[in-house]
């Protein structure tokens, strides 16, 4: 879906500006009619996808704070439409406001909270319209936008860190890419050059480090043009879909990084269920979200037949017993959160023991990355100086022998 910007009025109204999501510009024009609107004049696509995102930049609209704003309103008891308001008086942007606006002139037309939120495509996480539905119906939405507040904060501070720790390890392996690039490109060329004012045949560590150096001076492009014609080969032998499960897969297995990526998937399909069970979404209903919210296919294959377990009366720690991706405390900390009633909160803990022991791998991670880089660095230094070094010692050796002919 695209969203259309139009200047448009209702009946008795000043002309405003207006988003309209929809799949073509006459299914926009035709809800314009609908919302009894008359466009003034069209200003284009907005430049947002389904998925919230522009083809050219990042959207302005940010869900999670729209929803921390949210959840303090509506446990003060204030109407829904007049929260909105509210938020939309404070929005950061113009693009946010349009946002929330959008959200109001929806309420107005006597529409679900819930389905707003699903007729925004990706901008909302794929649980969020569920839970905001399970709180229109029990009658607790307050509550239920409090916990997804609560989610989507512990989501975005657990990226955080996975960004902030990262800085670090990155910058050291920049500066090592920049060095290894000028020993190649500026320091082995300026010594080759002697033995080509001397007219002699250079040694072969030094014409291998040469032929690297004109290489990486001339003819670097070659790289990323290799792996994109490779990548799109194999796209169409192999199809987007089998090639994106492929290297899902390859992923998977490769040391300690594989077990981190389940480990994050895991945080997010347990928070999952913790929070639709907390907050009474259906058992079955509960499976199939959380299912979605896993994003590699390798994974998300081993959650398929779990609602069909749940249907054939077996409990959630029976179905989910044998699956290789659970972690091991897992299911039987679960049965004992069934025999005590207590499965949201017992998910909720594991969960949380989850995520701690993540961090704990991520930072393991990059303490051996550091290293790792250094030692490469000290490796390419040491190969280019024993090189030259044993190119010092020909030239010396010619000199020395020089007089006595």
């Amino acid at each position: 879906m695209s969203l259309y910007r139009y200047i448009a009025a209702a009946p008795g109204e000043a002309p405003h500006e207006i988003l309209i999501e929809a799949d073509s510009l006459r299914e926009a024009q035709g809800k314009l009619r609908s919302r009894k609107l008359t466009p003034i004049r069209f200003c284009g696509e907005a430049g947002l996808a389904a998925d919230g995102h522009s083809a050219w930049r990042k959207s302005k609209i940010d869900t999670c704070q729209f929803t921390r704003q949210l959840a303090p309103l509506l446990a003060a008891n204030i109407p829904l439409e007049r929260a909105l308001s509210i938020i939309a008086d404070s929005a950061p942007n113009a693009e946010q406001k349009q946002f929330v606006n959008a959200m109001r002139q929806g309420l107005h037309e006597g529409k679900k909270f819930s389905d707003l939120v699903r007729s925004q495509g990706g901008l909302f996480p794929g649980y969020y319209a569920n839970l905001i539905e399970s709180g229109e119906e029990s009658g607790c939405l307050p509550q239920a936008v409090a916990e997804l507040y609560k989610f989507m904060s512990e989501n975005r501070e657990l990226k955080g860190f996975i960004i902030s720790s990262s800085i670090y390890p990155l910058a050291i392996l920049g500066v090592t890419l920049i060095v290894t690039i000028l020993l190649f490109t500026v320091f082995v060329p300026r010594f080759a050059k002697i033995f080509a004012d001397m007219g002699r045949e250079m040694p072969p560590s030094m014409s291998f480090l040469m032929g690297a150096g004109t290489f990486f001076s001339y003819a670097w492009w070659l790289i990323p043009l290799v792996i994109v014609s490779v990548w799109l080969l194999l796209k169409q032998q192999w199809g987007k879909e089998l090639l994106h499960y492929r290297v899902s897969a390859l992923f998977l297995k490769l040391p300690a990084v594989g077990k981190i990526i389940i480990d994050l998937e895991m945080c997010r399909y347990i928070r999952t269920l913790a929070i639709l069970l907390a907050n009474h979404v259906e058992i079955i209903r509960t499976v199939r979200i959380a299912g979605k919210i896993i994003v590699n296919p390798v994974v998300s294959e081993a959650f398929d037949h779990i609602d069909k377990k749940l249907k054939s009366g077996e409990k959630l720690s029976a179905a989910l017993h044998g699956n290789t991706y659970i972690p091991q405390e897992m299911v039987p900390m679960l049965r004992v959160g069934e025999e005590t009633g207590s499965v949201g909160e017992m998910l909720e803990r594991i969960a949380a023991n989850l995520e701690q022991d993540t961090r704990t791998k991520i930072k393991r991670l990059l303490s051996l990355f550091e290293p790792a880089v250094i030692v490469f660095l000290a490796l390419v230094v040491l190969v280019v100086v024993v090189s030259i070094f044993a190119a010092m010692m020909e030239i010396n050796s010619i000199n020395q022998g020089g007089p006595s002919i």
